[in-house]
């Protein structure tokens, strides 16, 4: 069957790069909130550059998982990769668009990764002061080369990548998805996240959805014992977090060296502190999961791989490096469910769909043509015998109108009365001129003169008598004596008494086939084929004598 339920939100898979630990694949579905595909695989990422260490093993890996999940390599993507640069700036309310990149791109290069390379750079507003005409953005940044070989790898596999992000603000779009800090957000009240990364942590600092402050601070924890880091964590947030007050703490680990369990009972907060492990510490899951999806891996999944499949989320801010805004302002595109699998529904399923149904409507089309070209030839046929029959009455009309328009009645009528004084008197000849040994067993006359007469008898005279009688009825009469034949020996079974040598002569007197002789039916078929007592026939004689039982004799045709 057909579920379009697909297309009210565009499908996204989400797919995000982390230190540590690799990449991960991640289709979620926004009405049960829960993740229904995940997977991941490992691959070496470059500290020092903040990039992908090998692009080919990236494009793998990536392929690898597309298999592994069943996913449509044409899907719609959305990238995190981690941050390179990410920052907040006051600018005039006045100054338009390219003069805010411009500045963007100044403090960018600020940092020594954008010394080298060129920056591509996403910003939003965060707030307006019409009274000092003054807008706060958060914008990010990376480096252009980057982009460019990601943008052929998804090229390469033949996905429409649509965005490219910061796991940073993709982070907080996966606590608002995980329900985590749902409270907070629903009530508007204050929150923070502190995120542990290897090399660094953060805080993040909101009021409901939306992000008010950040701040990130360099710490080279694998330069720590195992004490000492948790104590250097300690101490330097100690000194942050008071500027910055809560009603929650979520405390995020994607450093190995970091359990987020034990860091919570180090420091000092007031409110509620939750964590989320997404490392080797990690032991339970902290979103829904379909059934599929193994606690194991579920426990593995990270904030900014939940950010990257929900980037169509309205209520976080979403950095795409390919537009200002959500990733909306992308060519998405829709999918559909056709008997359990996947239909994405990309121009070139549209181009193939149309050709589908164009061939469809022309052998439609063909099939109808053809079904009217035969119902034409029909009609076509009756026509052309409407035609003929008026041809043939116009025919008549013109012979009749070439003989003055005159029909000779009286001759017509003439005709009618000789045919019918023939037929009466032959009619005439069953009531007064049957000799006494004489009974017929059929009779038959057309137009008068078509006459077919059979019969039985006892002696052959009384046959030849009769004949005669009718010729002298009527003596233009073509009728002639067909048969004569023995129909039976002794009459044993008769029901009156006659000598024991008696016969029964079977006759035809015609001058036409009747009915009854093309149907094959005379009376000696008949005698041969029964082998039964017959019921007695009507017929008539000239005397009150009963005729013979004889086989089916039947009834006078009078037609």
């Amino acid at each position: 069957m057909f579920n379009f339920a697909g297309t009210t939100h565009k499908q996204i898979v989400g797919i995000s790069v982390t230190p540590n630990i690799g990449v991960e694949v991640l289709i979620t579905d926004r009405k049960s909130n829960q993740v229904i595909k995940y997977g991941r695989r490992f691959i070496e990422y470059n500290f020092s550059t903040r990039e992908i260490q090998d692009y080919g093993a990236f494009k793998s890996a990536v392929i690898d998982l597309f298999n592994e999940l069943d996913i449509n390599p044409k899907s719609n993507v959305f990238l995190t990769l981690p941050n390179v640069h990410f920052d907040f700036m006051n600018l005039p309310l006045i100054i338009g668009e390219e003069a805010i990149g411009n500045a963007i791109l100044a403090k960018a290069e600020e940092s020594y990764i954008f010394k080298r390379v060129e920056p591509v750079s996403a910003w939003l507003d965060i707030n307006t002061n019409a009274n000092t005409d003054t807008r706060h953005i958060v914008y990010t940044s990376f480096q252009k080369t980057v982009v460019d070989e990601i943008k052929d790898v998804f090229a390469d596999i033949g996905s429409n990548l649509v965005g490219i992000e910061s796991s940073y603000s993709a982070i907080l779009r996966g606590v608002y998805f995980s329900n985590i800090c749902s409270k907070e957000i629903a009530e508007n009240y204050s929150w923070n996240v502190l995120l542990i990364n290897t090399n660094s942590y953060a805080i993040f600092s909101l009021v409901g959805t939306r992000l008010v402050d950040y701040q990130e601070v360099p710490l080279a924890i694998k330069s720590f014992s195992y004490e000492e880091a948790y104590q250097a964590i300690t101490t330097s947030v100690s000194q942050i977090l008071p500027d910055y007050p809560a009603k929650k703490l979520l405390i995020v680990s994607q450093a190995d060296d970091i359990c987020a369990e034990v860091l919570k009972t180090q420091i000092i907060f007031d409110e509620q502190i939750e964590t989320i492990d997404c490392n080797k510490y990690a032991k339970r899951p902290f979103v829904d999961v379909a059934p599929e999806i193994t606690s194991k891996e579920a426990s593995s999944i990270t904030l900014s791989a939940l950010g990257a499949a929900n980037s169509q989320m309205s209520d976080f801010l979403v950095l795409n490096i390919f537009g200002k805004g959500a990733a909306s302002q992308q060519t998405l595109y829709a999918t559909f469910t056709f008997l359990d699998k996947e239909i994405l529904v990309t121009p070139d399923f549209i181009r193939g769909l149309s050709v589908v149904l164009a061939i469809v409507i022309f052998l439609i089309g063909a099939l109808i043509y053809g079904l009217l070209c035969f119902l034409y030839s029909v009609k076509e046929s009756e026509l052309q015998k409407t035609k003929n029959a008026i041809s043939k009455a116009e025919q008549d009309i013109s012979t009749l109108q070439s003989q003055g328009g005159i029909v000779d009645i009286n001759a017509i009528v003439s005709k009618i009365m000789n045919d019918n004084k023939k037929a009466i008197s032959f009619y005439d000849s069953l009531a007064s001129d049957i000799p006494n040994n004489v009974w017929l067993t059929y009779y038959y006359n057309k137009e008068g003169e078509k006459v077919a007469v059979e019969g039985i008898s006892t002696t052959i005279n009384d046959i030849y008598g009769y004949y005669k009688s009718l010729k002298i009825i009527s003596p233009q009469s073509s009728i002639k004596l067909n048969r004569l034949q023995v129909v039976t020996g002794p009459l044993d079974d008769m029901e009156f008494a006659v000598n024991d040598n008696q016969k029964i002569f079977d006759f035809e007197i015609a001058n036409v086939a009747s009915p009854k002789s093309l149907k094959g039916n005379s009376t000696e078929n008949n005698q041969q084929q029964a082998g039964s007592t017959p019921q007695q026939n009507g017929g008539t004689s000239g005397t009150n004598v009963a005729p013979p039982v004889l086989p089916k004799l039947e009834p006078v045709d009078m037609n």
